[in-house]
């Protein structure tokens, strides 16, 4: 197993063993839903794709806050009995930022894709690490635009496990509306209310996207 299938497999593990072990806390579904705009009937949660589901999990997770906390800056590692992997991942999300990233190269034989932040363009440039998307692109010939949350563990840079994906051409149109919607909203709520953005832009403008496991 690689170091990049070695930390998806931290995630995953610690994701579970967090989720568990704030079970006792009100991070509840259904509000969660009603924040992120995400279509419900009822107490039923409806997820159009897969793309819905992974990201309504992380806004969960690393988004929304109960009492000005995020599930991730509210779980205590020892209680979750997280091991040293997992604790590295999960020090990540404590670091990690949402981005709008537009492809600038796509490494031909590796998994590796150097993107530079259309929000923050003083941001450096990023490589992302990432299997099925990099192969995805590679096989279908896209260049896309991406929103994603971004994870740094032992220098390598790769998605949270969600990306919502834009023709390339919707970028500047896009970056103009969110520039112009997040205007007024305050900085502690900038970063949750960006993703609520994206994600409805996504569900108007994003491509069709597949998942696949790499470990």
């Amino acid at each position: 197993m690689t170091t990049y299938q070695e930390i998806r497999a931290a995630g995953k593990t610690m994701s579970q063993k967090c989720l568990e072990a704030t079970r006792h806390l009100d991070y509840q579904p259904g509000p969660i839903a009603k924040r992120m705009t995400l279509p419900t009937a009822g107490k039923t949660l409806i997820f159009q794709d897969e793309v819905a589901q992974n990201a309504f999990f992380d806004f969960w997770f690393a988004e929304y806050r109960l009492n000005g906390r995020t599930l991730v800056d509210s779980v205590d590692p020892v209680q979750a009995g997280l091991q040293p992997w997992e604790l590295e991942v999960l020090e990540a999300y404590r670091r990690s930022r949402s981005a709008f990233l537009q492809t600038v190269e796509l490494l031909p034989r590796e998994p590796r894709i150097r993107m530079r932040d259309l929000l923050d363009p003083d941001q450096p440039e990023v490589w992302l690490t990432e299997m099925g998307l990099s192969d995805s692109m590679r096989r279908l010939g896209l260049r896309l635009a991406l929103f994603c949350r971004l994870l740094t563990v032992r220098d390598i840079t790769m998605t949270s496990g969600f990306s919502f994906g834009f023709p390339p051409q919707y970028a500047p149109g896009i970056v103009q509306a969110c520039r112009q919607k997040m205007k007024r909203v305050p900085p502690e709520d900038l970063s949750e209310a960006r993703f609520v953005f994206f994600f409805q832009q996504h569900r108007q403008k994003g491509v069709e996207q597949e998942y696949r496991d790499v470990v």
